[in-house]
């Protein structure tokens, strides 16, 4: 089965869209479907339409509806092919709610199915779009160890420093700088307190404002873009991994990864969040700075809840997580989309 994947982002390879089409397209390869990836951010509509007339795939399956989805469907219409939607927080809490709804929705309407990561997003879509609710799957991401190959330097933390670890995106959903406060207090409190952020800058004017406010805090520091083969060495190092992202598409990778890794996770008490992270028992889950911060110093002054927390994390990956889970669950929706069409 021929598969075409569309993109809104496949560099940097941290990025959260790029990290999940190129785990699906791996393990969807694994199990006989041959891919091709088509990304927005190196290709036209005009060249991905082109490339699907080319390689002629029974499917194609779009990421992101209002990017990936928009030029799938154009596609689609061009080439006689059925497609596929996967939702992101993006969609579900934004493009939906404003100036960008009725393409967002079109796109949704005429998909042959429509993909969320967790319950809690489909009953979002179908309780505000019920013609909708018929043709949604709920199909949970995976999770991969990221390599650790990376090269510490003078960016090494001492044996004694306890390090709170925020992997994301520089952009205002991520809300990056809601950290530095409850950790500037709890510094004060304890001079070992860390705060590590890497990502990339996606937002220029947010970006300068969040490296600026890094910058007036001598305990944070910002490590940049770091890729996919050395991001582990980060999470090992870490004590505990941060989400303060302000909404989530049902499953951040960050904090599947964190998981995984066995590291306690404080995120952000959101609904994608609460499909993974389940309040003190794989995970602590935070509304306001006063409660990140008491939840911060808990942990902090806690090792035996970090180790249980972070071994129920992982338990809990291992069970429900798995890439192979889902490329076979992507695999079994593609078949049951060819099967209605033939009908």
């Amino acid at each position: 089965m021929k598969i075409a994947l569309i993109t809104p982002y496949h560099t940097p390879p941290v990025r959260g869209n790029a990290v999940t089409v190129r785990r699906i397209a791996a393990h969807l390869a694994a199990i006989g479907c041959a891919t091709a990836v088509y990304s927005l951010d190196t290709m036209t509509a005009a060249d991905i339409l082109s490339g699907i007339r080319q390689g002629a795939p029974a499917v194609i399956h779009a990421f992101h509806a209002h990017l990936g989805g928009r030029v799938a469907r154009e596609t689609a219409r061009a080439a006689g092919i059925p497609y596929v939607v996967t939702l992101t927080g993006s969609d579900a809490y934004e493009a939906l709610e404003d100036g960008r709804r009725e393409e967002t929705l079109a796109v949704l309407r005429d998909a042959a199915a429509i993909v969320a990561f967790d319950s809690s997003v489909k009953r979002r879509i179908a309780d505000r779009h019920p013609t909708l609710a018929g043709k949604i799957r709920v199909i949970p991401q995976g999770v991969e160890l990221p390599g650790d190959d990376f090269p510490w330097g003078e960016e090494r933390f001492d044996a004694g420093e306890f390090v709170f670890f925020l992997p994301a995106g520089l952009r205002p959903v991520k809300d990056i700088g809601f950290a530095l406060a409850p950790l500037a207090e709890l510094h004060r409190e304890e001079p070992r307190v860390r705060l590590l952020a890497a990502g990339p800058v996606l937002d220029e004017r947010y970006g300068a404002a969040v490296l600026a406010e890094l910058a007036r805090h001598p305990f944070a520091r910002y490590l940049g873009v770091v890729g996919r083969g050395a991001i582990g060495a980060l999470y090992r190092r870490a004590d505990v991994v941060l989400n303060t992202s302000r909404f989530e598409g049902g499953m951040a990778n960050s904090v599947l990864e964190a998981m995984a890794f066995g590291r306690p996770v404080l995120a952000a008490d959101i609904e994608g969040n609460r499909s993974i992270v389940q309040e003190g028992k794989t995970g602590l889950l935070y509304r306001d700075e006063g409660e990140f911060l008491e939840k911060a110093r808990k942990l902090l002054r806690d090792e035996a809840l970090c180790r249980r927390l972070g071994g129920q994390g992982r338990r809990l990956v291992g069970e429900r997580f798995s890439p192979e889970r889902e490329a076979a669950a992507y695999r079994e929706l593609y078949g049951e989309v060819l099967l209605v069409g033939k009908e």
